[in-house]
């Protein structure tokens, strides 16, 4: 047999290479997979229960402002249509102006009984609702500016509003102003603002005398705490529905992740089993369940790569030990040939043959 041999030692350094010691691979700081799904997923929960949050405050904000601003409306036009418009129309043009000194703007009130009249219609509207500031206007016929007539404020104790004959423009901005002499014409509605008094809502309806001829209007301003507290209600209701369906679905997220990594665990210690040249693996593969999914399909492949792996082993390992025997005859008949070629052995076998001859001959 002619082969091309290499010595043992070279073989048993060849033979697996792979026995050489692999080459260490950097790692940074360890995850778990789970934990790394947990967190995955608490970010994406917190972003969307964020925008849940903040996008039911505002909506609820915004409907219980919006439905404000109707019901003001509406409580202003019926105000303005249970207002005694002769009454309020003798007042406008029949009482002056009050001076007083104590008074910011310089004017106090009338003691006429057309005043107090009117201020009454006006109070009525406030005790349908306390927080309704109910006050009225009208324009001069002299100068076209507005004046603040009566106020449902003079009936109470301590008196608040804006005293008579006040001109508007002294009281309110331009943007307020221009929209309370659209209230002369029809119910207007003013958005909210703030003012050194607080943050509101208004409401402007004209009043119109029994021919419908506008002589004032109605004012109604709402204070915006109600809309604070419509916010602080919701606040208090929606974060803790929030706050315990964010932890649930943390918690479910966990045992989700927990059950999915399982398997991968087992493949991990396994691959480690394998890289040490353990072949004989438990991987749950016998029991399969009804329905496999990809996991078991992974751990199926792994343990059958595991023992096609192991037989390889063993194939490479006989193989080896038959190179090493065939390699000892080898170097067996090599030596023995380099023997028998050999000067000093062809000297002995003449010696041995001559030895033999003389035997016989003696």
């Amino acid at each position: 047999m002619s082969i091309s041999v290499e010595t043992p030692s070279a073989l048993d350094s060849a033979a697996p290479s792979a026995s050489a010691a692999p080459t260490k691979r950097r790692f940074g700081f360890p995850v778990k997979m789970r934990w790394k799904l947990l967190a995955s997923y608490a970010a994406a929960f917190t972003v969307v229960f964020a925008f849940i949050a903040v996008w039911v405050v505002q909506y609820t904000t915004t409907a219980a402002q919006d439905r404000l601003v109707e019901n003001l409306a509406s409580m202003s036009a019926g105000a303005s249509k249970s207002m005694d418009a002769a009454t309020f129309d003798a007042l406008v043009r029949t009482v002056d102006a009050v001076p007083d000194a104590s008074n910011a703007y310089g004017l106090g009130y009338p003691t006429s009984p057309l005043y107090r009249t009117s201020s009454r219609d006006l109070l009525r509207v406030m005790q349908i609702d306390d927080q309704a500031q109910a006050y009225s206007y009208a324009r001069d016929d002299k100068d076209g500016k507005l004046y603040f007539q009566a106020s449902a404020g003079f009936l109470l104790d301590p008196q608040t509003g804006v005293t008579f004959k006040v001109p508007l423009d002294k009281v309110v901005d331009p943007a307020t102003y221009e929209l309370m002499s659209q209230g002369l014409t029809k119910t207007t509605a003013q958005p909210a603002y703030s003012d050194p008094y607080g943050s509101w809502i208004s409401s402007y309806s004209p009043i119109l005398d029994a021919n419908g001829k506008t002589v004032g209007a109605i004012g109604l301003d709402y204070p915006l705490t109600y809309v604070d507290q419509v916010r602080s209600d919701v606040l208090r209701q929606v974060y803790p529905i929030l706050g315990i369906s964010y932890v649930v679905l943390l918690l479910l997220v966990l045992f989700l992740s927990t059950s999915l990594v399982r398997p991968l665990r087992r493949l991990t210690v396994a691959a480690g089993r394998v890289a040490e040249g353990e072949y004989d693996l438990d991987l749950g593969t016998e029991n399969a369940p009804r329905f496999p999914d990809e996991m078991n399909t992974l751990a199926a492949s792994f343990h059958l790569m595991a023992a096609k792996v192991a037989a390889r082993e063993r194939t490479l390992t006989t193989e080896v030990q038959r190179l090493k025997v065939e390699i000892d005859q080898t170097r067996r008949a090599d030596a023995v040939k380099q023997i028998t070629e050999s000067d000093s052995f062809a000297d002995l076998a003449a010696k041995a043959a001559e030895m033999r001859r003389r035997a016989r001959e003696g």
